[in-house]
């Protein structure tokens, strides 16, 4: 049996068969593809549903930022209470900002231009 560089000799038969052409090589394209519907399958619904309710979230994460943070100034400085938890109702208040953050990156993901 000789065997060189570009040629693989079969024992068994008298086939010669391309290192480079194994089979790989064809499959690659088929794999991508398929995958590239199925994350389209995925993508488009959940995109679909993000977009749908972007408005509400938009809406209620920034009123909750906003009025929170206002809230939180004037029953700091009204003392309304003995004890009120001006850092915890901050943080609640900005958290909403940042779930808004969180919610505009996870929308660019599923949404291609």
């Amino acid at each position: 049996m000789r065997r060189t560089k570009w040629w693989v000799y079969s024992r068994h038969s008298m086939k010669t068969m391309r290192i480079t052409e194994s089979g790989f090589k064809y499959r690659w394209p088929l794999l991508a593809g398929t995958i590239r519907v199925l994350w389209n399958a995925v993508r488009l619904p959940v995109a679909a549903t993000l977009l749908l309710l972007e408005p509400v979230v938009a809406f209620v994460c920034g009123a909750g930022l906003v009025l929170g943070v206002l809230a939180c100034i004037l029953f700091e400085i009204s003392a309304a209470g003995p004890r009120f938890p001006f850092v915890k109702a901050l943080g609640i208040s900005l958290g909403f900002g940042v779930i808004l953050f969180l919610y505009y990156g996870l929308l660019s993901l599923f949404v291609e231009d």
